[in-house]
């Protein structure tokens, strides 16, 4: 079986659910993975391989953070303009990497991609909705129409919250399945049995930490808050500072001494980092896109069995009350850190939590999905 995924992430990037369940298909499939190209960091135009999975950067419209191209793709003109382009660039690309034939199964996480797919030839359209993406700062009016047309045309639509559900089916999807997120559980095990790493062994204890990408939906506020209640405890923060953070956190460092950027880890090292955490939090902002998310470092702090302290950002976050701690406010998040560091965490249910959550199960899901819709059509 030939995939193609249309992403919105690199391919090298942090390991999000994309790269997660693509890597669990079948040997025997055939994955082309299509990257955006990202200031500042490598784009690699010239398809390059991992095992199974060909990846490329492409040049897909994107919301793009700079006024003057939003002002200028504002335009439909220019929008097919360069969709045009993206088109010509798409079928140069499936030619030389030999997946330009039309048995090809379409794997789409990235709307912006919704005038080409039009055009593309196909067996299958699976749409795996991960946030929304009307959801995050800025976005353009016209991706509505985008994100509408991709769950309205996909064979298959599945999503990680019950929220996303119900978004999906009021712009036009059929059928939904709620598929959450997961975790590696056993190499996040072997992670954190290799012991503390070197740049956390001398950290003030105790250590309330998070892991994940440091953007501008990153609380810093709430950050500042934790590290002035506990002035004689390590904040750690591991993970990238993406660039329209780098302000914020800059002065964070500076303003609070005891809060530590650790920087971005290889991902099967990171179990080490959150097992040598007396609290693992998850302090971003809430709003619309939170609400309708399933954080994927809630799964990884659960497989290694520490105390989490999250936001109540949603429903389904509020029902693992009792399992992890939940909060309402700021201040509510506070003090359940120090409860947290007070009461500890039940660490045989958080482990067995995020071990009956494994990638594994949710690749299989995945499979299974798509080859009963293969079926399906065939009859």
């Amino acid at each position: 079986m030939k995939i193609v995924c249309f992403s919105e992430i690199q391919w090298r990037y942090v390991r999000t659910r994309k790269q997660q369940i693509l890597s669990r298909f079948p040997p025997d499939c055939e994955i082309l993975f299509l990257s955006t190209v990202v200031r500042g960091r490598r784009s690699n135009f010239r398809p390059e391989r991992d095992g199974n999975i060909v990846h490329a950067c492409v040049p897909v419209l994107k919301n793009f953070p700079q006024k003057w191209a939003k002002a200028l793709f504002s335009f439909p003109p220019a929008r097919f303009f360069w969709n045009t382009m993206l088109f010509i660039w798409l079928k140069v690309l499936f030619r030389a990497t030999g997946f330009h034939r039309s048995e090809r199964v379409f794997y789409v996480s990235n709307v912006y991609y919704a005038p080409i797919l039009l055009l593309l030839s196909r067996r299958l359209m699976l749409y795996d909705c991960n946030d929304d993406p009307l959801s995050f700062p800025n976005v353009p009016g016209w991706v509505s129409g985008c994100f509408e047309r991709v769950a309205r045309d996909a064979d298959i639509v599945t999503a990680v919250s019950t929220g996303l559900v119900e978004r999906l089916k009021e712009a036009g999807a059929g059928d939904v399945v709620l598929l959450g997120n997961g975790v590696d559980y056993e190499m996040f095990q072997r992670a954190a049995a290799a012991g503390p790493p070197d740049d956390m062994k001398d950290l003030g204890r105790p250590v309330i930490g998070y892991a994940g990408a440091i953007a501008q939906w990153f609380d810093f506020e709430l950050v500042g808050m934790i590290a002035r209640r506990f002035p004689g405890a390590s904040i750690a923060l591991v993970g990238p500072v993406f660039r329209e953070a780098g302000q914020r956190a800059k002065w964070l460092a500076e303003e609070r001494r005891n809060v530590v950027f650790l920087g971005e880890k290889r991902y099967d090292e990171l179990g080490a980092y959150l097992s040598s955490m007396d609290v693992c939090m998850i302090p971003l902002e809430a709003n619309e896109l939170r609400r309708l998310a399933d954080p994927n470092k809630l799964y990884e702090y659960a497989a290694v069995g520490r105390p989490v302290v999250t936001m109540a950002y949603s429903e389904n976050i509020r029902s693992l009350e009792g399992l992890v701690y939940v909060a309402g406010s700021r201040g509510e998040f506070v003090d359940k850190i120090e409860e947290a560091l007070g009461k500890g965490a039940d660490t045989e249910a958080l482990q067995e939590f995020a071990r009956a959550r494994s990638w594994r199960s949710r690749a299989d899901e995945m499979m299974r999905l798509i080859d009963e819709a293969i079926k399906k059509k065939g009859q």
